[in-house]
């Protein structure tokens, strides 16, 4: 399915409310003149309104911008960047012109997400790289960690792609299927599971992503409820603005490193507990629950501080994250009579004692890993796998601006030599 097209700009401009660059000008307290220098630099973005004649900005990019300038602490970094691939404000994600989570409600998989980021239509492309499900990429250890299985995956595709430093974006929108393939399959097949398909070719159903990734993360049953919960948590994964591992590719693409290594700066920047993995850690608790145990003990060493909940809070969204309801959805109608979807009702009760924060994803999604009776760890390879599609939209938005323009400056505050003023 390829998604065509862009949502009305008299639907979004109304919804959202575009600022022109007089009232640009006004809020950030500088010249007109000086909003169209942002505009160069790529520090804001603007649009055509419908006459063709007036520039329109984002208010929310507007606002962070305002707010970066004036409030940032003390070793932390904030910056803008201009991008037309994802939004991320308030209590909506939108994605090219699209409500991305009205998108996947209405039944678009992470294919026809994937493509609407890389504005491709990859259809073929997706069901050549699929088309043997047989193969795992590489011998592993079980034990090996997932993000080590993508790494080495990631670098053995490379390799074997003669065009792997060619950054046209023709190049690299039809790479790009085989790059996610690459991912999926180097995971083994789970014991007890099979990706071999039954019945005649013709009768077959379509691989895709989900059920390529199914087998090598569960030994339950596939059924189309349960794929589908799993398409979902791919198609709503895909892109969040400007996250931390995002970032990391856009630093690597700024340099020119090439798609599969750009994918490799957003794979490091996962290994850690606060981005990628959290949603192991509703997994566990969820077990925890289940078993008869309290879902608060493991958070005592926490202190005062809920930002790390797992599945509660968001750094962007001030009420519940838009997409934990839709993936929550999945995969209630995916379990339907399952007399364990009353756990998850017992952990939220007893993380309310702890914070008022709202769900994020990370709930919905360690939720399904834990239902499908997926190992901890399988909400990483999911964002992960899922993920790589947005990575590569923003790292082909970034060849197109000049390189090395993302380059911070260091405010040294380290010793200074004694002869200088200052110095000991």
């Amino acid at each position: 399915m390829t998604i065509r097209g862009d949502a009305s700009r008299t639907d979004i401009d109304g919804a959202h409310g575009w600022m022109t660059a007089a009232q640009v000008a006004d809020a950030l307290g500088v010249k007109r003149a000086t909003v169209y220098a942002y505009v160069s630099r790529g520090i804001l973005h603007r649009r055509m309104a419908l006459d063709g004649r007036t520039s329109l900005f984002d208010r929310q990019q507007v606002e962070d911008l305002r707010r970066g300038g004036r409030g940032a602490k003390t070793g932390e970094l904030r910056t803008v960047l201009a991008t037309a691939i994802t939004r991320v404000a308030g209590r909506s994600l939108v994605v090219r012109g699209h409500d991305l989570v009205r998108l996947v409600e209405s039944g678009s998989g992470f294919e026809a997400v994937a493509d609407l980021i890389w504005q491709a239509d990859n259809t073929d492309s997706w069901r050549a790289a699929f088309a043997d499900e047989s193969e795992t990429m590489f011998a592993a250890t079980p034990a090996m960690p997932v993000l080590d299985r993508l790494r080495i995956a990631v670098a053995t595709a490379a390799a074997a792609d003669p065009l792997r430093d060619d950054l046209s974006e023709a190049v690299v929108r039809r790479t790009a299927p085989r790059l996610v393939r690459a991912m999926v399959h180097s995971m083994p097949v789970v014991d007890g599971s099979s990706v071999a398909a039954s019945g005649p070719p013709t009768s077959r159903p379509p691989v895709t992503v989900a059920r390529s990734l199914w087998p090598r993360l569960t030994a339950q049953a596939p059924d189309g409820p349960r794929l589908r919960a799993l398409d979902v948590a791919l198609a709503l994964l895909a892109d969040h603005g400007l996250a931390t591992s995002t970032f990391a590719v856009r630093v690597a693409a700024s340099v020119r490193a090439g798609p599969y290594a750009a994918v490799g700066a957003g794979l490091g920047a996962l290994d850690g507990p606060f981005h990628g993995a959290a949603s192991g850690g509703v997994h566990r608790s969820l077990a925890t629950v289940a078993a008869g145990g309290d879902a608060t003990a493991d958070l005592a060493d926490r202190g005062p501080s809920t930002s790390s909940i797992p599945g509660f809070g968001h750094t962007v969204y001030r009420s519940e994250d838009p997409r934990f309801g839709a993936l929550l959805a999945a995969v209630e109608r995916a379990w339907s009579g399952d007399p364990r979807r009353v756990v998850l009702d017992d952990y939220r009760r007893a993380i309310g004692t702890r914070t008022e924060s709202a769900p994020n994803v990370d709930l919905a999604l360690g939720y399904l890993t834990w239902m499908a009776e997926m190992n901890p760890e399988a909400g990483e390879a999911i964002f992960a796998v899922s993920r790589c599609a947005g990575w590569l939209g923003h790292a082909m938005e970034e060849y197109r601006e000049r390189p090395l323009r993302l380059r911070p400056r260091g405010h040294y505050v380290g010793p200074l030599p004694l002869d200088e003023p200052g110095g000991r």
